[in-house]
């Protein structure tokens, strides 16, 4: 029983945040704006939604919110250091798998609330601009996956987070600032390198079969590779999908 109010309560949120993020897409796109707009208000909308508990702890100088979410993390790494214990895992690579966790999950708390944010909109244009298209010529139809890049000046937020990585030293906040900035920035160049596979896929004629397992394989063995992909498509441009520059006429 518990288990069912559990899924039930999971499926009741992420219907609450495609739907919040889904209106903002659907305002955006019927007043005309981009599709990358649309997003971005879709995603500020969760953003809004998920983090207000939090600003109104830090206005009222409180860490409650935080504290509950810390408290169920720890819950959660005593039950995966209980099965693998069982497994009989030396006690070092437990604390060291923790701490991992601890460093890139719950001090990154706020880089994957904005990366699933940023997903939840994007999901939501494919939803809207798929279904409204239908009813309305005042909503276009979903831009290809393939088409999507992400702007060039993002490589100077990754540089940074390398760059506070780097000078951080024995300043854990600093060090917490670069590890969120680290994550973030990685999610969005592993969704850059993902698009440069779908367009190879579409272009090799992949079958939809075929792809969902080079996905699962891209995941399994070379999730870095994916990430890199997206950062080099910055000078390579595989797609060849840039604008050329623009010749004088003088």
């Amino acid at each position: 029983m518990d288990i069912l109010f559990g899924l039930a309560f999971k499926l009741a949120t992420l219907l609450v945040f495609v739907g919040l993020a889904s209106f903002a897409v659907y305002w955006a796109l019927l007043r005309g704006y981009k599709p990358r707009t649309a997003i971005l208000l879709g995603t500020l909308m969760v953003l809004v939604y998920v983090g207000y508990p939090f600003i109104i702890d830090w206005m009222g100088h409180k860490t409650d919110t935080w504290n509950d979410l810390a408290q169920a993390f720890q819950q959660i790494c005593q039950e995966k250091s209980k099965d693998m214990a069982a497994d009989k895992m030396p006690q070092t690579d437990i604390d060291a798998i923790l701490g991992l966790l601890q460093k890139y999950f719950l001090y990154c708390f706020p880089a994957w609330m904005v990366a699933g944010a940023l997903l939840t909109g994007f999901l939501s244009y494919y939803f809207v601009s798929a279904v409204a298209s239908r009813f309305t010529g005042r909503i276009t139809a979903p831009v290809p996956f393939w088409q999507w890049a992400v702007p060039e000046p993002f490589i100077f937020g990754l540089i940074l987070a390398g760059g506070l990585k780097l000078f951080a030293g024995d300043n854990a906040r600093l060090d917490i600032v670069a590890n969120n900035l680290l994550v973030l920035f990685v999610a969005i160049y592993t969704f850059a390198g993902l698009t440069i596979t779908s367009y190879y896929f579409r272009k090799w004629r992949f079958s939809l079969l075929l792809r969902l397992l080079a996905y699962l394989l891209l995941f399994e063995f070379t999730f870095n590779a994916v990430c890199i992909l997206g950062v080099l498509d910055i000078w390579l441009d595989f797609r060849k999908i840039k604008k050329p520059p623009m010749e004088s006429t003088t």
